[in-house]
């Protein structure tokens, strides 16, 4: 059994809590949030002691673990406070705003021998998780191309509402760590490890000071390149087209670009391998032929997974070293952008705490359209 406190019960904190309570392997122990009476509340609806400061909390009850759900700028220090009292840690998404301070997550963790998992729950979804699967069982061969888009709209009140989303020293960003860090943490999951980014970002439409739209083009470690396309300006599309030297795969979808069971999904298979047809082949275009790819049932959720790594062994779903992996690429998405020049992989850490620096004294601004 895991004894869990859980930090921040607004948004995603609430949903963990409802969670943590209804699993056979885990006990809710104790809540935590600076709405000292809202805590209350929860505590008392689910059966937990309530706290209106968290260190307090992981002081004074007996945890084994805790789930922080706050704002971007507390996950680092309050997953190191965790940490460093001796528990296992689950943020939610990102890791934290800069890669320097994911380092001494891990770091943390890992000298503690404890369990480090992130909110990045978009690789539990059906039909990401089917995406993932044809891609190691080698449907596509030999991934050379990818288009990946990520559309919706944010307008101002989405600010309004949560203060914090609408500044670097808050938030670590705009659109790549308020909505598509989960997209660019799956390009990741499905593709590898992205070794050098060229990217330009812009604020087109919202009187905020970070980016709303991104263009992106990635190199990984496989030889892959990818174009990445992100705004919170336009109307809602999700598309991703993944391309190899045996196929392709399209996943689209309009209703809602966090979908788990997209509207279009299938699978393109070549007649020939595509080197091979570049090679010999007379015609212009190769035969293709389109099936309609199945969703993979539902898994483990993140928590579910956290709970089995303390328990069982083994990693989460989404472990500290993966999710630096998709802050990492965010890290660089920007550094290329504001700096305008090819970034390679691993990203400056003193470079782009710096840079983060001048974005919070405003000595340094993203473009505006």
């Amino acid at each position: 059994m895991v004894r869990f406190g859980v930090v921040g019960l607004k948004g995603m904190g609430g949903q963990h809590v409802r969670e943590i309570s209804g699993l056979d392997r885990a006990e809710l122990v104790a809540v935590a949030d600076l709405d000292l009476d809202y805590a209350r509340q929860v505590g008392e609806e689910r059966g937990a002691r309530a706290w209106g400061d968290y260190r307090e909390m992981v002081e004074a009850e007996d945890l084994d673990a805790v789930v922080i759900a706050t704002p971007h700028h507390l996950h680092a220090p309050m997953g190191l406070d965790c940490l460093e009292a001796g528990l296992h840690t689950f943020v939610e998404k990102p890791i934290a705003n800069t890669v320097s301070e994911a380092d001494r997550m891990i770091e943390a963790a890992q000298a503690r021998d404890l369990k480090l998992a992130v909110g990045h729950n978009y690789r539990t979804f059906p039909g990401n998780r089917a995406l993932k699967r044809l891609i190691d069982e080698g449907a596509l061969g030999e991934i050379y191309r990818v288009l990946w888009m990520w559309i919706e709209t944010r307008p101002e009140v989405y600010y309004d509402r949560d203060i914090w989303r609408c500044t670097w020293e808050h938030a670590g960003g705009g659109v790549l760590m308020n909505q598509t860090s989960h997209d660019l943490d799956l390009l990741c999951w499905m593709v590898g490890d992205p070794v050098a980014v060229s990217a330009m970002m812009c604020n087109w439409g919202h009187r905020v000071e970070i980016e709303d739209t991104v263009v992106a083009n990635i190199r990984f470690a496989c030889g892959a390149h990818a174009n990445v396309q992100l705004s919170t300006c336009d109307r809602r599309l999700n598309y991703r087209q993944i391309s190899g030297d045996l196929g392709t795969i399209e996943f689209r979808d309009e209703k809602n670009a966090n979908s788990k069971v997209p509207d279009v999904f299938r699978l393109g298979r070549y007649e020939a391998p595509m080197r091979a047809f570049i090679k010999g082949a007379k015609g212009h275009q190769p035969n293709i032929s389109w099936e309609d790819v199945p969703s993979d049932e539902g898994g483990p959720t993140l928590v579910e997974s956290f709970v089995s790594a303390i328990l069982d062994g083994g990693e989460a779903i989404t472990d500290g070293v993966t999710a630096r992996r998709t802050l990492e690429l965010i890290n660089a998405i920007v550094l290329s952008a504001l700096r305008k020049e090819e970034v390679a992989m691993p990203v400056d850490r003193g470079q782009y705490d710096e840079l983060m620096e001048e974005l919070k004294r405003g000595e340094m601004q993203v473009d505006r359209l």
